[in-house]
């Protein structure tokens, strides 16, 4: 990741990394919109600033599995 991914966003690139390094430890999309939530960031800026980690979240189950 570069700083000019999250340019659109204007977030610092730490703010970018955190970002990378929560949703890429998601196990599930819900876990990804609760990232988000916490974040601040809409769907549609994290769509603009981080397009090829959406592309991974797409693969993600909805939820979670519950743990045993």
């Amino acid at each position: 990741m570069n700083e000019d991914d999250c340019i659109p966003l204007l977030l610092s690139l730490r703010e970018c990394s955190e970002i990378d390094a929560h949703i890429r430890t998601a196990a599930s999309k819900a876990e990804v919109a609760d990232i988000l939530n916490r974040h601040v960031l809409s769907e549609d800026d994290f769509l603009a600033g981080f397009a090829d980690l959406a592309k991974t979240v797409q693969e993600l189950p909805d939820e979670s599995r519950p743990a045993t």
